[in-house]
């Protein structure tokens, strides 16, 4: 239940932030431009070996000077209309900050050389514009004390600015800047030329996605996109199987230099992931995040632990997470396709994830919890092409999916996923989203049951390309007995139109978010329009 704040509290009256949005969607935005299909959860998987999310690899060349003559650029440009309100009560402190809206643009340019024996350069620069003021933005606008009424940082920061809370701010920086490398095979088996071989590093800040970006993503869908100070080793040496490894040690996230959210320090992360494709069946992957964060001095809280003021729940970050994934697309007969999604994890906290950041003592208990996810989904209409599913070539394609996904929580700590892109997950309206980790699952577990139908290409015949997403998710307790039982419901809705007037690499998109509160948050209803041009 709410009170006085606006806050969520636990069973033990602890408030989580879930107003808080760090984190981001690609669910259909940028999915668009690929022209790819979008699951109830998450996005499709990436091919986890090699995989360059921003930019493509240039060809082997003879010199030095050769590489920056036949290297290229990538640029993108979107402007975002995004528009909050909130149903909180006339009792709460933040009673008249209640809503927000937020016009901005943000600007990303890149180059990646090409390739000299293998070696390469990628040099990436973002940066965004806020065009008005009605949003509490997660920068030097939040305060630690704040500067208006309330029991905790949150309601004081959200009453001072007088609006809730958009995670846009005002920024430029690096976003990537990185060597890398990888290996060549010589000329390739059908046509003459260079190929890429199948060992391949990079050293410095990158963008790392695995799989649908559950466990790490570069949360894209805001402003800043995270990205991680690192060294990534991929290999697919034998036929079928990818292995990835990434040693991390910081990540950049999305809040900004003048954000104490600003960056994680890590004693150590390890992102362990191992794929194995069965051809015209499907994909199995395995994989291990170990995160060990280090204490960031800017915050009111040590990261990585659950001990935390009262006004956060206590998220467990420091923990080991081990896990089982598979994806498969089955056709049946010459019209549909039966598409399949398992997963299995289970995280672990780690020893010292209980420990005082002061004194070293032991001060918490934590147990590990599991995480299942499901889905089931059904694919018709369109064009078959070549055993790779349906286009949407002289007719529609349709999707339907039915998803169940599970975060255990067991009173004390929940399942929790800092590194995803949280956006794509249980809802756009960001319920349970918080600026600490990104994720704020209760410490009674979340529930998600979702349906979700998604239509390509549209009266595609009048106004060509076009996506239409239509979601709706049941939220409850996993375990009714640390907290409410029913959290509520929400609906969700997206259209999007990639080639807007012809133009190669433009898209519109409008997205719309409501939740319905029964026993967890405040109605919150969320809508972005948004126009972008991407060359890559």
């Amino acid at each position: 239940m709410p009170n006085e704040t606006g806050l969520i509290l636990s069973r033990e009256e602890q408030a989580i932030m879930v107003y808080l949005k760090p984190l981001s969607l690609l669910t259909a935005v940028v999915t668009f431009l690929l022209a790819q299909s979008v699951g109830a959860v998450g996005f499709p998987d990436v091919p986890n070996a090699h995989f360059t999310p921003h930019n493509k690899l240039y060809p082997e060349v003879g010199s030095l000077g050769a590489m920056f003559t036949e290297g290229g650029e990538d640029f993108w440009i979107r402007t975002r209309w995004e528009d909050v309100e909130e149903d909180q009560p006339d009792t709460s402190f933040v009673a008249d900050a209640d809503n927000a809206d937020l016009i901005s643009t943000r600007i990303q340019f890149g180059f990646t050389t090409a390739r000299y024996h293998g070696f390469y350069g990628r040099l990436e620069l973002e940066a965004a514009k806020n065009w008005n003021d009605n949003s509490l933005n997660l920068d030097d606008d939040f305060r630690i004390p704040p500067l208006g009424p309330g029991p905790n940082p949150i309601a004081g920061n959200r009453a001072a600015e007088g609006h809730a809370i958009i995670p846009d701010n005002d920024f430029g920086e690096v976003n990537e800047a990185y060597i890398g490398w990888r290996s060549g095979s010589g000329s390739c088996p059908n046509t003459p030329g260079f190929c890429d071989g199948n060992t391949s590093f990079k050293l410095g800040r990158q963008t790392i996605i695995y799989d649908n970006h559950r466990w790490v993503g570069d949360v894209i869908w805001r402003n800043n996109n995270v990205s991680m100070n690192a060294f990534r080793f991929d290999n697919s040496s034998i036929k079928n199987l990818g292995i990835s490894y990434s040693y991390v040690k910081k990540v950049k996230r999305l809040f900004g230099e003048n954000s104490i959210f600003n960056e994680w320090k890590f004693d150590d992360g390890h992102l362990i992931n191992l794929t194995y494709t069965f051809p015209e069946f499907g994909k199995l992957t395995a994989y291990g995040y170990l995160l060990d964060f280090n204490d960031n001095p800017r915050t009111p809280f040590p990261e990585g632990n659950g001990i935390a003021p009262p006004f956060i729940t206590g998220n467990v970050f420091d923990s080991d997470t081990l896990g089982l994934r598979f994806v498969g697309r089955h056709e049946i007969g010459d019209s549909f396709d039966l598409q399949t999604e398992f997963e299995w994890a289970n995280q672990d906290p780690t020893d010292d994830a209980g420990e005082s950041p002061v004194t070293g003592a032991e001060v918490a208990d934590f147990d590990d919890n599991d995480y299942f996810n499901i889905e089931l989904g059904l694919q018709w209409g369109g064009t078959r092409v070549d055993n790779i599913g349906f286009l949407p070539v002289g007719e529609p394609t349709y999707q339907i999916r039915v998803g169940r996904e599970v975060l255990e929580g067991n009173g004390v700590n929940a399942v929790q996923t800092p590194l995803a892109t949280v956006h794509a997950f249980n809802g756009w309206a960001d319920v349970f989203v918080a600026a600490p980790g990104g994720s704020a699952t209760p410490v009674g577990g979340l529930e998600d049951t979702s349906v979700t139908l998604q239509i390509l290409g549209l009266f595609g015949d009048y106004i060509g390309k076009n996506k239409i997403v239509l979601a709706y998710h049941d939220y409850e307790a996993e375990d009714d007995d640390f907290g409410p039982d029913d959290y509520g419901d929400e609906i969700n809705f997206l259209w999007g139109k990639p080639n807007m007037f012809g133009v190669n690499g433009l898209l519109g998109a409008i997205k719309y978010a409501d939740y319905d509160a029964d026993d967890f948050g405040v109605d919150t209803k969320k809508m972005w329009v948004l126009l972008q041009y991407r060359y890559k």
